[in-house]
């Protein structure tokens, strides 16, 4: 009998089910496909549709998980997630109050291995420093209703300020000191953080665009005389042990965390993450692993890695210079990374460089990858260079969290199948389902609460509508097979002679160039033509590319 569960997966258990695959997947190398996948199924989208003279044009594509089957691959893996599901059959806990208890039980277990300087820190270290910055903002008076900004670089402090944060109920509102400052303005004007935390070279900045609500400045790095320094406040004693985080006031739902959007309409927008999205993390890394990602903790991926290794026991690298492949490698080689977790554009770099060789690269067992497209060309070379190294490919959105996987991804537009407890239809124009096959906006249905924009309920309205569907922009389509692709985004849409075109329908093509290393296609206005096509690309190193392709 196959039992099929739909939205009933707890909170916790929702990416775990799905990730439990990949787990099983590297254990049983050199199978190229895990032993158990889900059960996909298309389902009518009411008894309307069911009536309708042509049924697969209005069906809606979804996933649902053979619950037998799942049970078989959590069993394959039982040892190596034992602590992943301890937490999950603890759905309503804190997320403040899991970490809290990993590093109280685990106190000698390394925490954090700092590139810049080789130091490392246990999770009592970490510990103390984050109960120490928790006790300071309950002394100011923080509470959830209020917003914490987190604008650093990853130096040795700000996952204890995250830390503290999550112990404290008190959301933190993550930036990247590195944006426009356009951006930054904006963002921080809609939170209003009542104490920033930053690096001492952006403290004057943020004083003068915050003099409107004159927040606390904190720097966590490059201090400056006379103000406050982290070390002011880690200075203070208490006893951890006898700690006990906060208590949520609105239980699971409640907003813990601000992280911006990715800014692909427009400025980037204050994205809520509530208590039990921040429950969802992956099982893959265990003990013996060694974590680093290039991402800074204004990406949903960064938290969770952060999470992910802490709950997990694996090692985690920071580093808190801007990314290049040379340093890459050199984290890798030094501290032996098994994981890796980096964005597209990072990944078309690294294994565009010739420097990425199986050599240098020997110790990684995994690759994620995520926030834009990579080039089926580009995977075949990874993957002939790493022949036992797995690659996954996560498609999602800072709003839905992760949508979809595709494990060692050779299909281009290819994203995988829908994680456990994710829904996906493809629309037209008017709202009307599509069958497979046919291009249309890819809908989101997720089993999460989400909170919306912080202080948008206009642009929340837009995203999430009345049915629980995200609209999010992206173009694609359902295979046969019921896989996920995505085409482009809905408003990168182009129209030549009235005949309309996607620039990833172009860029797939100039990619494959041997001398192109990245390329975006943009539509240059013509009287004659409409959108005539026009494309920006980045050399490769020593390439003799000219201006103009034929």
């Amino acid at each position: 009998m196959v039992v099929v569960v739909r939205l009933l997966l707890l909170p916790a258990w929702g990416n775990i089910l799905g990730w439990l695959e990949y787990y099983n997947y590297k254990r049983n190398r050199p199978q190229r496909c895990p032993k158990q996948r889900p059960t996909w199924v298309a389902h009518d989208n009411d008894a309307d549709a069911a009536n309708a003279a042509d049924s697969d044009t209005q069906m809606k594509l979804r996933q649902e998980t053979d619950a037998e089957a799942a049970t078989e691959t959590a069993t394959a893996a039982e040892t190596a997630t034992a602590t992943a599901t301890r937490t999950a059959t603890k759905a309503g806990l804190r997320r403040g109050e899991v970490i809290y208890e990993v590093l109280k039980e685990k106190p000698n277990n390394k925490f954090q291995i700092i590139h810049d300087d080789g130091k490392i820190l246990t999770n009592a270290d970490a510990l103390t420093a984050a109960v120490s910055i928790a006790h300071y903002l309950k002394s100011e008076g923080l509470t959830h209703r209020d917003v914490v900004g987190l604008i650093a670089r990853n130096s040795t402090h700000v996952a204890h300020a995250l830390f503290a944060c999550l112990f404290n109920a008190t959301p933190f509102h993550a930036v990247n000191p590195m944006l426009e400052r356009e951006a930054i303005v904006s963002l921080y004007a809609i939170t209003k953080p009542k104490i920033i935390f930053c690096d001492g070279r952006d403290y004057e900045f943020l004083k003068l665009i915050s003099k409107d609500w004159t927040p606390k400045l904190i720097t966590l790095s490059e201090h400056i005389e006379n103000v406050t320094g982290i070390e002011e406040i880690l200075d203070k004693t208490f006893n951890e042990n006898n700690y006990e985080p906060t208590k949520l006031v609105h239980g699971a739902d409640q907003t813990m965390a601000i992280v911006c959007s990715s800014g692909t309409s427009g400025l980037p927008k204050a994205v809520t993450i509530t208590n039990s999205q921040l429950l969802l993390i992956s099982p893959v890394s265990g003990l013996n692993d060694v974590v680093y990602t290039t991402a800074s903790y204004d990406w949903l991926s960064a938290i969770k890695s952060l999470l992910s290794s802490t709950v997990n026991e694996a090692d985690r690298v920071i580093y808190s210079q801007p990314f290049s492949v040379e340093l890459l490698l050199e984290i890798v080689k030094r501290w032996q990374v098994t994981y890796l977790y980096v964005s597209h554009w990072q990944f078309n770099a690294l294994f565009s460089s010739p420097l990425a060789t199986a050599e240098n690269l020997s110790n990684l067992q995994f690759i994620q990858y995520a926030g834009g497209w990579v080039s089926a060309g580009v995977v075949q070379v990874a993957r002939r260079i790493l022949e036992s190294t797995i690659f996954v490919y996560v498609y999602g959105t800072t709003e839905t969290d992760g949508i979809s996987v595709c494990l060692n991804p050779e299909t281009e537009n290819l994203v995988g199948t829908l994680l456990p407890g994710v829904h996906a239809q493809i629309v037209d124009d008017a709202g009307v389902p599509l069958a497979h096959n046919e291009v249309g906006e890819i809908l989101i249905k997720t089993n999460q609460k989400w909170n919306g924009y912080y202080g948008n309920p206009e642009q929340t309205a837009e995203t999430l509508d009345s049915q629980g569907w995200f609209h999010m922009g992206d173009m694609g389509y359902f295979d046969k097979e019921n896989r996920l692709y995505m085409v482009d985004r809905k408003k990168d849409l182009l129209k030549y002679q009235s005949m309309h075109y996607t620039p990833n329908e172009i860029e797939k093509i100039i990619i494959e160039l041997p001398d192109v290393q990245e390329v975006c296609v943009v539509g240059i206005k013509d009287p004659l033509y409409g959108d005539a096509a026009g494309a920006l690309i980045v050399r490769k190193p020593q390439s003799l590319l000219s201006h103009h392709l034929k």
